[in-house]
């Protein structure tokens, strides 16, 4: 029998066993035994230091001894193993050891990580244009599929015949159990590409035994073996050794994914996109797929250095008032010089004023008298991008950014103020 440390009551020792069983379920499935053997080799640290206790300063002494042959990064990932299994083992949350996270953070300055190399788009689509069939379908194939679905490793082992949809014009991929224990989609395009996986698919031997999509390929035929991890891995180097790309053991197995991540940026996607794309919950950790390639580098030159651009801007015309209490200013797209001139209107039943098509643009509205019924002014601000902004003067002023509808409410005036001026200016 053991006994409850919240309650100090008995409990039964059938309850006792479930509960350690799905104690040990909270490891990680695929990684346990890394786990395990990090918890294992610091029991050794501590019985050769003769160490019993698991205070803050064994765990600094054993990290600082630890970094004189490890990484920064692998210094963090023991720390996150034996957080894990210290938690579960001895109900010991080490996270609170404020000085043990310090020291690691201070190992961790000025650390770059190594990382694969990507494939630019050219690069690729030289490999899957010049590359024979006879040596490279298989490779081409995963490196269609590795790019398009920005995909790992272990997911391309893992693929199965029946995760692909082909529906003519486009191939629609699933990926049901990621890294990140969600399911993805992904799409194939390019009749080039359907064409390169078709021909891979009509070699597949009618006696294979198993689903797996990716067999192993010699010599233009196919056998029943299925590709393995390690193969995926190799690819990547294979590929840039055949482009005659220098230092090609750098492009790892982690070039598809990082590439696919980089081709999807320099093309305008966002990092909401990006995230989605390859299953990133944390923003930080998809922007680390991003290679910091020319093409974005020049961008940001041609932002920073090129200064200011003078955005057209269109005409306003006034439209005639089809009622005695209505009258309207619209924009069209008639005139593409920079329009940096005032506006000024006298109607004696003025009450709206309609501003559309415009972007990147300042508005200020000077409302200097109103109209004699006490009606609202109705300004409406129709812009394509936020970069917008309005300053409304008068009784009261204030100014509004990326407007849509805009209510401005009159007093009740004189008929000697019945005629109204208003003054639109816009300027870059």
């Amino acid at each position: 029998m053991n006994t409850s440390e919240n309650t100090g009551e008995d409990v039964p020792f059938d309850l006792s066993k479930a509960a350690a069983a799905a104690t040990e379920e909270l490891l990680p499935s695929k990684s346990k035994e890394r786990y395990e053997k990090q918890f294992q080799i610091f029991e050794d640290w501590r019985r050769l230091k003769n160490v019993t206790s698991l205070t803050e300063d064994v765990f600094l002494a054993y990290f600082a001894e630890k970094s004189s042959s490890y990484k920064a990064s692998s210094l963090w990932s023991t720390y996150s193993m034996l957080k894990a299994v210290l938690l579960l083992k001895e109900n010991l949350d080490i996270s609170k050891f404020c000085k043990v996270t310090a020291y690691l953070k201070r190992k961790s300055t000025g650390y770059q990580p190594k990382k694969s190399k990507c494939l630019s788009r050219d690069q690729i689509d030289k490999f899957l244009l010049e590359a024979p069939d006879k040596e490279f379908l298989l490779m081409k194939v995963a490196l269609i599929f590795g790019v398009s679905g920005a995909c790992r490793c272990d997911e391309l082992s893992r693929m199965l015949v029946d995760d692909i949809e082909d529906q003519n014009n486009v191939l629609i991929v699933h990926i049901p159990d990621s890294k990140t224990k969600k399911p993805r989609r992904f799409v194939v395009v390019d009749e080039r590409n359907l064409a390169t996986y078709r021909r891979y698919l009509e070699l597949r031997p009618p006696s294979t035994p198993h689903k797996r999509l990716f067999l192993n390929y010699k010599k233009g035929k196919c056998t029943v073996q299925p590709v393995g991890l390690h193969s995926f891995g190799k690819f990547p180097s294979q590929i840039a050794t055949y482009l005659g790309l220098p230092t090609p053991l750098e492009y790892t197995g982690h070039c598809m994914r990082r590439s696919s991540a980089t081709l999807l940026v320099d093309a305008g996607g966002d990092i909401t996109n990006l995230k989605r794309h390859g299953g990133w919950q944390s923003s930080s950790v998809a922007e680390g797929y991003i290679e910091e390639s020319i093409e974005n580098k020049l961008d940001i030159a041609n932002k920073i250095q090129a200064g200011p651009k003078k955005r057209p801007f269109t005409n306003i015309e006034t439209c005639p008032s089809t009622s005695s209490d209505s009258s309207e200013i619209c924009c069209t797209e008639i005139s593409t010089e920079i329009f940096d001139k005032k506006v000024k209107l006298d109607h004696k039943s003025l009450s709206g004023i309609n501003i559309a098509n415009i972007s990147n643009s300042a508005i200020n509205v000077n409302i200097c008298k109103y109209t004699s019924q006490g009606n609202p002014i109705f300004l409406r601000l129709m812009s394509q991008r936020n970069a917008v902004s309005m300053t409304i003067s008068g009784k009261n002023r204030f100014c509004i950014r990326s407007i849509e509808t805009l209510n401005v409410r009159k007093s009740n005036r004189s008929e000697k103020e019945a005629n109204d001026k208003v003054r639109v200016l816009q300027q870059i």
